[in-house]
């Protein structure tokens, strides 16, 4: 029988708003024990797959300091303290395109890596949003928010342009599973 793991002791390595390293010394199920697991933990986030009324959906770019470039991305970023899924897909969504409005559904929740990462993300549909205000970036964020159809953005992915796999396998299962979000918010 599959059984989790026993943390015999847990000491973080680094803390900071966007990051928590811990070492941990874990037991498994046969008694063997692992001296050094490393476990990433970063805030849960949100990613927004929006689409206009005219049927085109919302991407951004944004340079990624990780990559050392610029990125072709969805909509997404971090829930605040207290704020549910909706609530921070509605902000994000606001601030980084200045759009807004529409019908909101959820349509799933994902573990950022289960093998060393303890966090999440959901992601959020939102369809017929409009241009409701300006942005406002947070002070690391500088983002051009562009306008694509379906086939573009499945283009960007053959080309390689859209390759962050967090975003990827969330819109290609939406793709695939047409009318499936689990909840309207």
């Amino acid at each position: 029988m599959m059984r989790p793991w026993k943390i015999i002791s847990q000491e973080t390595l680094v803390r900071s708003r966007f990051l928590r390293v811990d070492k941990e010394v874990c037991e498994l199920p046969d008694g063997k024990r692992i001296p050094d697991f490393y476990t990433l933990w970063q805030p849960d986030w949100v990613l927004i797959f929006a689409k206009t009324g005219e049927g085109k959906w919302l991407m951004t770019r944004q340079y990624r300091h990780g990559s050392g470039k610029v990125s072709l991305e969805f909509p997404a970023g971090i829930l605040n303290a207290g704020e549910t899924p909706l609530e921070a897909a509605v902000r994000e969504l606001r601030e980084e395109c200045g759009y807004g409005g529409g019908a909101w559904t959820f349509f799933r929740e994902f573990p950022v890596n289960p093998d060393r990462h303890r966090g999440r993300y959901f992601v959020v549909i939102a369809e017929n949003v409009e241009r409701v205000g300006s942005v406002s970036f947070d002070e690391t964020e500088w983002i051009e928010t562009e306008f694509f159809s379906a086939e573009e953005i499945l283009e960007s992915l053959r080309s390689g342009e859209l390759n962050h796999p967090l975003q990827i396998a969330p819109f290609l299962l939406y793709q695939a599973m047409p009318g499936s979000c689990l909840q309207v918010l």
